[in-house]
């Protein structure tokens, strides 16, 4: 099967991952690139200058891991880049059996569409959430059902535009065309949350490097979205700050650090560039627990804006290498939200960490995208065909 590329846009860093599937169920990867830059922050990118030198190396360096040349990539858009609009659309079934046909499915996905104003903005993705059959809503499609009047709730994702011309500018001197813009939550959301437990709503919590997306998921969409400006940066300036210690030094500390554990020793000793410093293990405990405290009581907020009470269990997910690579700090999490919070992980060795879990999810969309057509980022088009296996049957 032909290889595929994609370029998974990090708050700290880009990778370039180039693979294949083995078959339905795994990936052959022929080649891999991670290269830090300065990042983003509130949706802008702070150093263009270094997010081309990233893409750049990234890609290089794939490539030749790879022996072979990269032609066209998919970019995997990070959630304060794109924007989720829902709308919904009724159509009268007009044939003489009054059956639903694939056609009909495809037109009412489209009227949808034709509801969304949004400047500044490029498609993604057009994915429906449920289909009313009857006045009976379900996430089945409704194919050869019968009915006078067929009605669909859709998700549609969009990307900034300036996001779009920012990757194809530095792509422009590798000669290298986008293949196809693709959501990275939605992307991290199918491949990580099983689809019998998307039937009804699900939660992702990605905790990254400079903020936290909480995305809500249904069937094969997302709903909603939340960006909280904490990931693993911020534990990591608060103990530089509150120590007084360089923030490589301080990247160890927290790295060392177990939450909800007794310490061993009430002081622990750190090694800075100008020499030893013996810091109280109380201070580091109570400089990232507030922090996480904050997280948790931001994560709350998040849910309860839109409509999630952890009161129904839903089923919750974590990815992202922010927190879920700090010892405990799953457990903390699951303590403070009050929620059952599972983790997965790439299945590639020396890469399986929640922090490249977002672009194997990336590689694995694309590649059933364009081998099976399921999913696409230009146009609602034949979208029978392209959501027939994300759908609960």
């Amino acid at each position: 099967m032909k290889p595929a590329a994609v370029l998974d846009i990090g708050s700290s860093k880009i990778v370039c991952l180039c693979g294949s599937f083995v078959n339905r169920d795994g990936i052959t990867v022929h080649g891999v690139s991670v290269c830090p830059y300065n990042g983003y922050q509130a949706g802008a990118f702070t150093d263009h200058r270094s997010l081309h030198n990233a893409i750049v190396e990234s890609v290089s360096k794939a490539e030749q891991e790879a022996r072979m040349r990269i032609r066209e990539a998919a970019i995997s858009v990070p959630a304060p880049f794109s924007k989720i609009i829902l709308t919904e659309a009724t159509l009268p079934i007009g044939s003489r059996s009054k059956r639903v046909m694939a056609e009909d499915i495809d037109e009412v996905i489209s009227l949808s569409l034709k509801k969304v104003k949004l400047n500044g903005y490029v498609l993604m993705h057009s994915t429906p959430v449920s289909f009313t059959v009857g006045g009976v809503v379900s996430s089945a499609l409704p194919t050869g059902a019968k009915t006078e009047e067929l009605g669909a709730l859709v998700s549609h994702m969009y990307v900034q535009e300036e996001f779009v011309r920012a990757m194809e500018q530095a792509l422009a001197p590798l000669d290298i065309e986008i293949s196809m813009s693709v959501s990275s939550q939605l992307c991290a959301a199918l491949a990580i949350i099983p689809e019998k437990e998307r039937v009804r709503p699900a939660i992702l919590i990605d905790v990254g490097y400079t903020h936290t997306d909480v995305s809500i998921v249904e069937n094969a969409a997302l709903t909603d979205i939340r960006t909280i400006d904490i990931g693993g940066k911020q534990f990591s300036s608060d103990l530089a700050f509150g120590l007084d210690i360089p923030l490589e030094t301080a990247e160890q500390v927290k790295r060392r650090f177990v939450f909800l554990q007794e310490p061993l020793s009430s002081t622990e000793i750190v090694r800075t560039p100008t020499g030893a410093k013996r810091v109280d293990h109380a201070a580091i405990e109570l400089i990232l627990e507030a922090r996480a405290g904050e997280l948790v009581s931001m994560i709350r907020a998040a849910l309860k804006e839109m409509g999630i009470s952890p009161e129904a269990s839903p089923v919750t997910y974590l990815t992202g290498g922010g927190i879920a690579m700090m010892k405990g700090g799953i457990d903390y999490l699951k303590r403070g939200l009050q929620l059952n919070i599972q983790r997965d992980t790439p299945w590639v060795a020396d890469m399986d960490t929640p922090n490249y879990t977002s672009c194997f999810a990336a590689l694995d969309f694309v590649l059933r995208a364009t081998s099976d057509d399921i999913v696409t980022n230009t146009s609602p088009g034949t979208l029978m065909d392209r959501f027939r296996n994300l759908f609960t049957k």
